[in-house]
């Protein structure tokens, strides 16, 4: 729709559109080792090693951050307790199931791996505890499948096929247009854009629980009928590049319908690749991580923070 009185298109109304499963009980759903008897020569080979499925994984006994625990006379007693990890690249968190079903307890000290400037070390390793409420309010929705809200419960550890498949009919089989992100679907932006955004969008809060991750949420509902986001200009100025990128591009596909440039236009999930970004054309999108002159194979230095994930 266009305002004639500023000359710019006004914004869509971003809840306007599709469904939702808020509130609703987690759907049956095709689990990932079901999934890989058939996608076992094309995903099967790289999954164990892809970020996806490694936002929780077994404890790794050769993990510096497991040494570091095991050697401070302080946490040493703890270690033994560690039976998962979640985490990595910006913050290594350690984790045990806890006591309920679907739960795990997470542990108060975490672990910045090695940056560019220092090694990695322990973090907040005064006053050491088992957290048991942490994960369950702040961290399942991203490291967890099949979160149900309301008893805050996972059904399977880290992001099975269905978080970003959805529900997936057997007969997919014979019509592979019945799976969300499958190439004869082709999926509108805003579904791509709530697909991604359920995790990568780390500023926002479900409407109907308070919660940092949304309710409930199945591939190819509308995220932002109760995740609520500020995509102003303001508060996207006032992320790191990474986490304004994101929430630019969220921004113009739901508020401006410019649908042409999404998450996948750029991210291959299951090669963890970003090889099609240098086929998107420049524009001014690209300078929260380019420059706007010389080489674009210098990108800007920045650290990234979330107070989400508390690093």
């Amino acid at each position: 729709m266009l305002c004639f009185l500023c000359g710019f298109s006004s914004p869509a109304d971003p809840v306007a559109w599709g469904d939702d499963h808020v509130g609703r009980p987690i759907p049956e759903y095709v689990t990932g080792d079901e999934c890989l008897f058939c996608h076992r020569a094309t995903i099967g080979p790289t999954w164990g090693q892809n970020w996806h499925n490694r936002t929780m994984r077994d404890v790794e006994q050769n993990s510096p951050a497991l040494a570091a625990l095991k050697s401070s006379p302080v946490l040493q007693h703890f270690a033994s307790d560690v039976k998962v990890m979640l985490g990595g690249r910006q913050r290594l968190r350690f984790a045990k199931p806890a006591a309920a079903y679907g739960k795990l307890d997470l542990f108060s000290v975490s672990w910045q791996p090695p940056q560019a400037t220092n090694g990695g070390k322990l973090i907040d390793p005064g006053q050491p505890h088992w957290d048991e409420k942490r994960f369950s309010d702040a961290c399942a929705g991203c490291h967890a499948t099949a979160v149900d809200s309301k008893d805050r419960i996972f059904s399977a550890r880290s992001l099975d096929c269905y978080v970003c498949h959805g529900e997936v009919s057997l007969e997919h089989s014979k019509n592979t247009a019945l799976v969300h992100l499958s190439r004869k679907r082709n999926d509108s932006g805003r579904v791509l854009t709530s697909l991604c955004a359920q995790c990568h969008v780390r500023t926002g809060k479900s409407k109907s629980t308070g919660l940092p991750y949304p309710n409930n949420f199945v591939a190819g509902d509308n995220l932002f009928r109760d995740f609520r986001v500020d995509l102003s200009a303001e508060q996207i100025k006032r992320q790191n590049p990474a986490d304004a990128h994101v929430l630019d591009n969220v921004r113009n596909v739901l508020l401006l319908e410019k649908e042409g440039v999404t998450c996948l236009s750029c991210h291959d999930v299951h090669k963890e690749s970003t090889r099609k970004h240098r086929l998107v054309q420049q524009s001014d999108f690209c300078l929260h991580c380019h420059h706007a002159t010389g080489s674009k194979k210098l990108r800007k230095v920045y650290e990234v923070h979330s107070h989400t994930c508390e690093y």
